[in-house]
């Protein structure tokens, strides 16, 4: 990856989805590291979940079975989040490599590969170190992480305000 041509489209790009996901990802889909999908396979795994237990009659009855069904649940969430990070992970090496940026420097099966395995690696981490949290009772742990994740760009938005509010004395939203 050529982190220059990266760092540029970012910059270009003020104002729009990216930025909205690198806030949830603390930061870490901006430079597309290891967890740049951050929690959000997981988050959309719980809700899909969550949704189909209204609709199907079987996850309905695990769902009021109690902790055991409540297990069983938690353990689909964990099989779907990790087919969620695949497909979402190969659909970013296969952007990347296919965009006009230039920025895979060496294109191929191999880029896919190795970037699909290593982002579903990142979030099946964070997936597993959320449910640590939990289960050692300091709080909810995706909702914690979450949290860590904004409050991580919080000091990049306050340069960017006060570049904007102080230094340029520019007080219209940016786009």
């Amino acid at each position: 990856m050529d982190a220059n041509r990266l760092a540029a489209f970012f910059q270009s790009q003020q104002g729009n989805i990216f930025n909205f996901i690198d806030l949830f990802s603390g930061g870490m889909f901006r430079r597309l590291t290891i967890f740049a999908l951050g929690i959000m396979p997981y988050i959309t795994a719980s809700i899909i979940l969550q949704l189909l237990t209204v609709v199907v009659p079987t996850l309905e009855k695990l769902q009021k079975e109690g902790e055991l069904g409540r297990r069983k649940i938690t353990q689909w969430t964990r099989y779907l989040t990790v087919i969620l990070a695949l497909v979402q992970s190969f659909g970013i090496a296969v952007t990347l490599q296919n965009s006009e940026g230039g920025f895979v420097l060496n294109p191929g099966i191999g880029f896919i590969l190795m970037t699909v395995l290593s982002l579903t690696t990142g979030t099946a981490f964070i997936m597993w170190l959320g449910e640590q949290i939990t289960e050692r009772g300091i709080g909810n742990g995706m909702s914690l992480l979450i949290f860590a994740g904004i409050v991580v760009g919080l000091p990049r938005a306050i340069a960017d305000i006060y570049s904007h509010v102080v230094v340029s004395r520019d007080w219209t939203p940016s786009t």
